[in-house]
């Protein structure tokens, strides 16, 4: 099967514009630091009415504030990719990182630890072993580590967490490799349930892993102790009345996705509903934050 690649190149400061569009338009994308900017890619089937989403996609791109890009500054292209290629090229690129203190991302493909010595293994090491396919989520992108960071806080032995728009599942996996009891993973993308669910299984946690198609947090049932969200700042503050629903008292909204330019927006959201930022790190311009519910 082919699937129509669409790439956007820009400077940093748009790349949180970019990546808001490209999610809703495609439900899933990548973003990789090229000598020319940040180059997200995102993927339709052959099938698919690719012609028209490229022209709303470029519709999209030309909106996006001239402060955060001129237009001739974010570079779209198209081309045609095989199933086949996708996989050799993330082989190709994609290496074992650590995250945090005891994480590890290392792609399924690899032995760990590495036998060439780039990370070295210490004993206390949580792997997580992670096959993207088409779907977001390889802990190359800071925001994706910075969920990470905050789960390592938060997580301990018999949570029940959500993660919304869990992608590959790489956030799903790290939050039962640090002990969680159950996970509902959300996404709006039947790749990145499947994505997920393959993932959970090759890391021995699909026994606490519940993939499922979803929009948001409006048809979740029963209280949480963490919901994890690596959006976009729009989603991350439309869901947060209902996140702060969905926590049981003194729960944690782990969340990430977004920039310093959405930095007040978020923080206006979280003290509107009653969420306290309890922690906060940052990798360049991305922002992860880990807010509190009530007691």
């Amino acid at each position: 099967m082919r699937w129509r690649r669409f790439s956007v190149t820009g400077p940093p400061d748009a790349s949180e514009a970019v990546c808001a569009i490209m999610q809703r338009m495609f439900g899933g994308l990548s973003v990789t630091p090229t000598p020319d900017g940040l180059r997200h890619d995102a993927y339709m089937a052959e099938l698919a009415d690719y012609l028209s989403a490229a022209d709303e996609l470029a519709e999209a791109l030309g909106a996006i504030p001239p402060e955060l890009a001129l237009p001739a500054e974010l570079l779209l292209s198209a081309d045609w990719v095989e199933d086949e290629d996708w996989a050799e090229a993330w082989k190709k690129h994609y290496r074992p990182m650590r995250v945090g203190q005891r994480l590890v991302v290392v792609p399924l493909w690899m032995p760990w630890p590495d036998p060439d010595g780039g990370i070295p293994a210490t004993p206390d090491d949580i792997t997580i072993r992670i096959d993207p396919g088409m779907a977001f989520g390889t802990g190359a992108h800071s925001s994706t580590r910075l969920c990470m960071i905050g789960l390592e806080e938060r997580v301990r032995p018999g949570v029940e967490v959500i993660d919304l728009g869990c992608g590959s599942g790489i956030l799903t996996i790290t939050a039962l490799k640090l002990g969680a009891a159950d996970v509902l993973s959300i996404d709006n993308d039947p790749i990145c349930i499947s994505a997920t669910a393959s993932n959970a299984a090759h890391n021995g946690v699909d026994d606490r892993c519940r993939a499922r198609i979803g929009e948001g947090l409006a048809d979740i049932e029963g209280r949480r102790d963490i919901i994890v969200a690596n959006i976009t700042a729009d989603v991350v503050i439309s869901q947060a009345p209902r996140a702060v629903e969905l926590l049981k008292p003194g729960g944690c909204y782990i969340i990430s996705g977004f920039t310093v330019r959405s930095e007040e927006a978020v923080a206006g959201a979280l003290r509107q509903v009653g969420l306290s930022l309890v922690s906060q790190h940052s990798e360049a311009e991305w922002l992860g934050w880990v807010a509190q519910a009530p007691e």
